[in-house]
């Protein structure tokens, strides 16, 4: 477990070079979440943002091991044990497009950080984003709407009021994952074919 209080934040995996910026996870984020994009072309596209540069494709880990490095990516800045409520939840609570404004104001308010001037590493941005004072951070404060479920014995106008805030920040949500068309099924095996040979030259 890295430490940010004493160690460097990773930018390998298992030896493997991977991309650590923040942007990398808001794209990972917004490609795992948009309904016009297949399985394998979200795949693809995770590939190409982890482990792409100005050269091409880097050297990466395949099948399951990717699997683990995105994981990693994704949730390792992540300490606590998740809420199995939330864990267990579909529900999208955060939309890096929708939301954009008011993280940036947050962080600009709060930390007195430009997100559209920094660098920064993606575990450090999560850091930061989910440890804001809440009464300081729209952002916050608009995750917590959108989770919101009514008190016992509330109100009928206390309903009425939660519903409307509730429909003022709504998110699409991710559908269902689709039966993959014949077309995806050839492209997938194309793909799958071309790996098999790229690690027969190694």
């Amino acid at each position: 477990m890295n430490n940010v209080l004493l160690d460097d934040l990773p930018t390998e995996w298992n030896g493997y070079l991977v991309n650590t910026g923040f942007d990398i996870g808001i794209q990972l984020m917004q490609v795992q979440y948009d309904n016009a994009l297949t399985e394998y072309e979200k795949a693809d596209m995770f590939l190409w943002l982890l482990f792409g540069d100005e050269d091409g494709l880097r050297d990466h880990p395949q099948g399951e091991e990717f699997v683990e490095c995105f994981k990693w990516f994704i949730n390792g800045w992540f300490h606590d044990h998740p809420d199995p409520d939330v864990q267990n939840s579909r529900e999208r609570v955060v939309d890096y497009d929708v939301d954009q404004w008011r993280i940036y104001a947050d962080f600009r308010q709060i930390y007195g950080i430009d997100l559209a001037e920094t660098d920064m590493h993606w575990w450090k941005f999560c850091g930061l984003l989910w440890n804001m004072p809440y009464r300081q951070s729209s952002f916050l404060q608009v995750v917590q709407t959108r989770q919101e479920r009514p008190r016992t014995g509330a109100s009928v106008e206390e309903r009425q009021n939660l519903i409307r805030r509730k429909k003022m920040y709504e998110l699409e949500q991710l559908e269902e994952k689709k039966e993959y068309t014949e077309k995806e099924k050839a492209a997938i095996d194309d793909f799958d074919r071309m790996m098999e040979e790229r690690r027969g030259r190694k």
